[in-house]
């Protein structure tokens, strides 16, 4: 069975820091995972992306494809209200309402968020547990 995973904005802004996103979609393809996205991500990435790339040659809008890609789409319901930090409320929405089994996050307030309804992991743990190939 196909593992079931949200990853947090920050996690794809830190893979497109560098144009290393094709890392992230090599580990989803290698290790079949399914990743949902929503509009809230999509947001996020489009209003974040241009001001975290660190590297002249990456292409915002070829990111953006290749995360939409290797992700699974899904509309949401506004439900969730518990997250420490009211604007990633949506992350626990989508992980729920997929069947998620963990959010991936870089953020701190979430990953001490102990009563969380769904697991969450920082990207070394990510790293570790679906490790590629540099």
């Amino acid at each position: 069975m196909k593992k079931k995973f949200v990853i947090d904005t920050s996690v794809y802004l830190t893979y497109a820091a560098y144009n290393k996103v094709y890392r992230l979609v090599s580990a989803i393809d290698e290790y079949d995972l399914q990743v949902f996205i929503n509009d809230e991500i999509l947001v996020e990435l489009e209003n974040n992306l241009a001001k975290c790339i660190r590297v002249a040659d990456a292409q915002p809008r070829i990111i953006v494809e290749a995360i939409r890609k290797a992700t699974i789409f899904k509309t949401t319901i506004f439900a969730f209200k518990g997250s420490p930090d009211p604007k990633d409320n949506f992350l626990f929405d989508l992980a729920l309402q997929t069947g998620s089994e963990v959010i991936v996050t870089q953020e701190k307030a979430l990953l001490g968020f102990k009563n969380s309804p769904v697991p969450i992991h920082d990207l070394k743990w990510f790293k570790e547990n679906y490790p590629v190939p540099l």
